[in-house]
């Protein structure tokens, strides 16, 4: 079996001489100390809000979380980590179709790194679903109030496609649920202009996805 190995990310296109480096790196080829800190991460207030599961995630539930990634074809986690390797957070393909080319996909940062890495991560991880893992369609879904997820999504091209009303139940209450979706030539048709309309915001940092496909 060969493998290859891409990395792809927005750098190329930037003039900025010191921009910020950020890393997508397998959640599982990172060292076990880094992997309990994006616990921790999950486990911030601030990320948790906006969680289907907002419980503390104890270090067990984490180790078997880590444990059945190993084993799971239609999941692929990647840790954020900045150039000292530190965790920033979490980039997920969920629901992994490989027969009809799509999946679902989200995204966390830890609360002292957002300002905007989150729109220059959207854009680079966007371009390696479609250019480098082949899919055709991207989904996601975003808990009720958290409107400023939906509009980001939206100006990456997401177009929201339903809304679940009353979908999930959490701390006795009941939410919804938005839901959103993002074709390939969809992409391919708006990237350059979002490009265009956020350079100014890409040329802060260098952004690689690290990935290894058989």
């Amino acid at each position: 079996m060969v493998k290859c190995r891409f990395e792809i990310g927005i750098d190329e296109l930037m003039t900025s001489s010191t921009p910020r480096s950020i890393e997508l790196v397998p959640l599982l080829q990172i060292v076990p100390e880094t992997q309990d800190k994006v616990r921790h991460i999950r486990n911030e207030q601030g990320v948790r809000i906006w969680m289907f599961s907002d419980h503390i995630i104890t270090e067990s539930e984490h180790r078997a979380w880590l444990e059945g990634l190993q084993s799971n074809s239609k999941q692929i986690v990647f840790a954020i980590l900045d150039d000292n390797q530190a965790p920033l957070g979490v980039v997920s393909i969920n629901a992994l179709d490989r027969v009809h080319l799509k999946s679902d996909w989200a995204f966390y940062l830890t609360g002292d790194s957002r300002g905007g890495m989150g729109a220059v991560i959207e854009f680079a991880f966007i371009d390696f679903a479609f250019q480098v893992l082949g899919l055709e369609k991207l989904n996601c879904e975003v808990l009720e109030g958290n409107n400023a997820v939906v509009t980001l999504h939206k100006k990456f091209a997401f177009a929201e496609e339903g809304f679940r009303r009353s979908n999930i139940k959490r701390d006795g209450e009941r939410l919804g649920v938005h839901l959103l979706g993002l074709q390939q030539n969809e992409w391919n048709a708006n990237k350059n202009l979002i490009y265009d309309k956020y350079k100014s915001l890409f040329d802060r940092f260098k952004v690689t996805i690290r990935w290894t496909s058989s």
